[in-house]
């Protein structure tokens, strides 16, 4: 087993991990892989990929946005958190993983700084009124200035390359308001992922019409979201809209603990 930097033809070897998780963001990783190639990893056996990792460097700290390895590798998560650690210069790192598998990071001296759900809508009919006048108000007219402004409101760090070019794709959905914005994005011919999505405190109204805007437009194809668990006002939004939770996941973090404001992070 090969354990190092990932290859740059990296899309030919990774045919295991995508029919092994629905969920795998082949596209993040490959925008991650342009943007900051040093801090991808991967682990190979007989030229397959069995396990990745890949993070995003902020001001104040690195954000681990894909970790994803084969059942039968676990143990290469190890291998792969401690290459990433040794190459990021000790700054500080969070990520956000399975509460299954937590002990991974744990093991690197990580702590727990909160505790996820991930919510998934299957196109489960919900009736709500989605007019002209709603689209207009959510129609993202204003997306670059309030994502900006708010997303250093919640993360207390600079993300403003993140925001207007790292997290967007060709098939991006920008959505928002005064108070608030919503991104989402393809991963699969099944999949839409909502991240991120933020809105500004008592916005309550408003994060509701960014949520029926992404149903209203992306509803034909199941989407999915992680947002906090102990936030009573957030789950009961996604409730309310039938979405259902499909598993827990940890943020943990190691260094500096970031300074998130969950309140105001419907979708990190």
């Amino acid at each position: 087993m090969f354990v190092g930097y990932l290859r740059n033809d990296f899309e030919e070897d990774i045919s295991d991990l995508l029919e092994s998780d629905k969920l795998f963001e082949l596209e993040l990783l490959k925008q991650t892989y342009n943007v900051f190639p040093q801090y991808c990893f991967a682990a190979y056996e007989n030229g397959n990929i069995v396990g990745v990792v890949s993070a995003y460097e902020f001001h104040k700290h690195i954000f681990i946005n894909v970790i994803n390895v084969l059942e039968n590798y676990e143990e290469v998560l190890t291998r792969l958190l401690k290459l990433l650690i040794q190459n990021t210069s000790s700054m500080n790192i969070f990520v956000l993983i399975d509460f299954k598998k937590k002990q991974f990071v744990e093991a690197f001296n990580f702590q727990e700084h909160s505790l996820f759900v991930r919510y998934m809508h299957s196109g489960e009919a919900v009736p709500f009124n989605f007019s002209n006048s709603i689209a207009k108000q959510v129609s993202g007219e204003n997306y670059d200035d309030v994502s900006i402004k708010i997303d250093k409101q919640v993360f207390m760090d600079n993300r403003e390359d993140y925001i207007k070019t790292d997290c967007t794709f060709s098939n991006s959905l920008k959505l928002s308001t005064q108070t608030g914005f919503l991104h989402s994005y393809v991963v699969n011919k099944r999949f839409i992922r909502v991240s991120p999505w933020l809105m500004q405190s008592e916005s309550y109204l408003d994060a509701e019409k960014l949520l029926r805007g992404v149903l209203y437009y992306r509803g034909l194809k199941k989407i999915f979201a992680y947002a906090p668990k102990d936030v009573k006002e957030i789950t009961e939004l996604y409730d309310s809209y039938k979405f259902k939770k499909d598993g827990t996941y940890s943020l943990m973090y190691l260094g500096e603990k970031p300074e998130l404001k969950l309140e105001n992070l419907y979708a990190i």
